[in-house]
């Protein structure tokens, strides 16, 4: 499980000045994480914040603040906090690791070691969403064994549970179809003795075989009360939990003609109808149970999903009706093959078989796969007098103790049965293959993407797209963010925030994709104006564009090539940008100011101090950071941005609140004053301009 990265990264800062601090933001932020941070000033500061709020991660220098790292340790464990800390130090070596890690630290990370770093906070933060997750899971398992109890004590059917063959519970529904008064009258009474002499031994095997190989069973016998009558019964075995122990759950049903009517009318409700294997939901609950008692026993086995190749064709060639005939022969043959008493089979889609078997490793499955894919390949199908032969696809996804979700589990043997097509020789398919996860290969592609952007720029084949501001106070203007996207050969397409922050791209390559689109984007909006749109652009520039002095006159020459007003472009800088080069974005944003040009700054309010920088920009709009949208339903982030809004309406600041996706957010922002809204809930990032404003003006 990983932390979403969507989500907002709560994060307190002890480090020596504010520079570091900063540093440490950027770092995330460039790592695409929404993060709102504190920087620590005292350890009543540090005690004051980790009790009033909730955090996700610490990062600390030794000893800055004036704060032990014995201290901050012990802080934490007197407010029994999960909050995980990660020490940063000039040098780490095997004493310091043992000495921080003693204390309760998670690592030690030098501190010039950023991309070790950015490893160890993704491996940290998904160790607590596990955390997180597993405190909840265990709410809900007590409230969900509170109702199964209640469930049991009223249940009309015999319900008894056991472990190593001996009761540990039964219902009162129990106690009375064998004649006992009271549950302690069954303590240490085996199963065994519950049934006649002559069936203990089938018993006996049954509940071994049950143990092994899990599944459900149902067993019929002959039952005996106290007064030693007898009676028939059917016994139906699954796994269980009973008090934290792992059993087995018996439930109990007196046989009668009705009782038989409706198991064989359950037995058909589980049947597939054509080929008389088991249906998908059936099958479902048998993965359900073999996957639970792989996660508690260890246990392991497979999946194998087995797909005909090219059935569509085959339909067509011999009509729908005798296609029939071709799976009916295909399930014939699987049940011909199987293990009766171990496997289970069933049709899950229309050419779609699916087959799991207990107790397998993973050369053994892909043995049987193999054997089976050639059974198949080999088989002469006579449909109504046409000869007709076929091929599989056979994915392979092991079931063992480190997937605990049967969907996934069935979702992997799909996916590889799918890539049996991109193995070689493979192509049409008539293959094997053994579901492998894919393995996370760092970034090293960062030469790839540099000829990518320059050929892109060459041929001009970046795509823009355009998404609509909405503004709530009224305005007669349209308002539209200009965003840049890198195609690839694949279809899918590289947004801009992926190649311009890093590393990867040098700033000269940064300047001439900035140039582009404003040469690009203003050109398109000139043809939009000539329409009667008074339509306005925000364009977002590099940090390379911040240190370029000479864009603000090369921007006056493109504007007026275009016959474009100058406040028909807004100019945006990222708070990042802004914080870390100050002086720069300084100069940049008030010599433009100064030759008649809108500025803005984006992704505002997560900096430690972003008044501070605020104060020496020269700027008509401000773009809140979208996690303080996502956090609308939180009150302190709520007052946070009430506050925030408040202060820069003060500045005569006009306001923007992206990432709007619902109404209630709209009338939230609404009340709060906000100017602008933008996000999916108005209209997602289009190749044109062609919001339809009208309708928001009414």
């Amino acid at each position: 499980m990983v932390h979403n990265s969507r989500e907002t990264l709560h994060l307190l800062l002890l480090t020596q000045n504010q520079n570091d601090a900063e540093a440490l933001v950027s770092l995330l932020r460039n790592a695409g994480r929404s993060t709102r941070a504190h920087m620590v000033s005292s350890i009543t500061d540090f005690v004051e914040q980790i009790q009033e709020k909730n955090w996700d991660l610490i990062l600390a220098e030794p000893n800055a603040q004036d704060i032990e790292p014995k201290e901050l340790f012990k802080q934490i464990k007197r407010l029994d906090k999960d909050i995980p800390v990660i020490m940063l130090a000039e040098d780490v070596d095997p004493m310091l690791l043992e000495f921080y890690l003693k204390l309760g630290a998670c690592d030690v990370v030098p501190e010039d070691e950023s991309n070790l770093l950015s490893m160890i906070i993704q491996r940290e933060l998904s160790n607590l969403t596990t955390r997180r997750t597993l405190r909840t899971q265990q709410v809900k398992l007590r409230e969900a064994e509170k109702r199964s109890q209640s469930l049991l004590e009223n249940s009309r059917d015999a319900i008894t549970y056991i472990h190593d063959g001996m009761h540990i519970y039964a219902n009162q529904a129990y106690l009375e179809l064998f004649g006992y008064e009271t549950v302690d009258d069954l303590e240490g009474m085996p199963l065994m003795d519950m049934v006649v002499s002559a069936d203990q031994d089938n018993l006996k095997q049954s509940l071994k075989s049950f143990l092994v190989n899990g599944g459900q069973v149902n067993l019929q016998y002959k039952g005996l009360k106290t007064d030693q009558s007898e009676f028939p019964i059917t016994m139906s075995l699954s796994s269980a939990n009973y008090a934290d122990e792992a059993c087995t759950q018996v439930v109990i049903r007196a046989e009668s003609g009705r009782s038989n009517l409706e198991g064989q009318l359950k037995e058909a409700n589980n049947r597939d109808f054509l080929t008389r294997l088991y249906n998908k939901p059936y099958f479902m609950d048998c993965l359900d149970s073999i996957v639970d008692r792989a996660v508690i026993t260890g246990s392991s086995g497979a999946i194998m999903y087995i797909n005909i190749d090219r059935f569509g064709k085959i339909k067509s060639q011999v009509g729908i009706n005798n296609a029939d005939t071709v799976l009916s022969s295909v399930a014939s043959y699987l049940k011909s093959i199987a293990d009766k008493e171990d496997d289970t089979l069933a049709r899950i889609g229309e050419h779609v078989f699916a087959w799991v078997k207990p107790n397998i490793c993973a050369e053994e499955a892909l043995a049987v796969a193999e054997k089976l894919r050639d059974g198949i390949e080999h088989l002469v199908i006579d449909a109504n007098s046409q000869t007709v032969t076929i091929t599989t696809s056979i994915g392979i996804a092991l079931i063992n103790d480190s997937c605990s979700d049967p969907s996934e589990i069935l979702q992997r043997s799909h996916q590889a049965a799918e890539a049996v097509k991109t193995d070689e020789g493979h192509q049409r398919g008539n293959g094997t293959h053994l579901y492998i996860a894919k393995e996370v290969i760092p970034d090293n592609q960062g030469s790839d993407i540099e000829q990518q952007v320059l050929a892109a720029l060459k041929a001009n084949s970046f795509n823009l797209l355009f998404q609509p501001l909405i503004n709530l106070k009224g305005d007669e203007q349209e308002h539209y963010e200009t965003l840049l996207r890198l195609p690839q050969s694949n279809g899918e397409e590289i947004s801009a925030g992926e190649f311009l922050n890093g590393t990867t791209l040098n700033d000269d390559i940064k300047r001439k994709i900035d140039r582009w689109v404003i040469l690009h984007s203003t050109k398109l909006l000139s043809e939009q104006r000539q329409q009667n749109m008074k339509t306005r652009l925000f364009v977002n520039l590099s940090t390379a564009s911040i240190m370029d002095t000479t864009l603000s006159s090369w921007i006056g020459v493109a504007l007026n090539a275009a016959q474009l007003d100058k406040d028909s472009v807004i100019f945006q800088i990222s708070e990042e940008d802004a914080t870390k080069f100050l002086a720069q974005a300084q100069t940049f944003t008030t010599d433009l100011k100064s030759k008649g040009y809108a500025c803005a700054i984006s992704r505002f309010g997560c900096s430690l101090k972003p008044f501070q920088a605020l104060k020496h920009l020269a700027l008509d709009y401000v773009k809140i950071d979208g996690s303080f949208t996502h956090e609308l339903n939180k009150p302190e982030s709520l007052e946070t941005l009430k506050n925030m809004l408040a202060e820069l309406h003060q500045k005569d600041l006009k306001t923007i609140m992206p990432l709007v996706e619902s109404a209630k957010d709209v009338a939230s922002l609404w009340q709060l004053g906000a100017h602008f809204i933008q996000g999916y809930y108005v209209q997602a990032p289009q190749a044109g301009m062609a919001y339809n404003f009208s309708d928001d003006d009414e």
